[in-house]
């Protein structure tokens, strides 16, 4: 069980760190548009609305 921790711990810190230095490396521009908007076909690019988001991690 420990080791099951210790590997969920590691996942958890690696998750932080590689997003932070990802983050550094690319930035961030609020302003880029994102391919549901430039490439909208209304069939593999559609932009949706905020509160449908969390259900993609699902």
């Amino acid at each position: 069980m420990m080791w099951f921790l210790t590997c969920v711990a590691a996942l958890i810190g690696g998750y932080f760190i590689y997003g932070a230095f990802v983050e550094n490396i690319f930035g961030v521009n609020e302003k880029r548009v994102t391919p549901a908007h430039t490439k909208n076909d209304g069939v593999d690019y559609v932009p949706c609305l905020h509160p449908r988001y969390i259900w993609f991690s699902f």
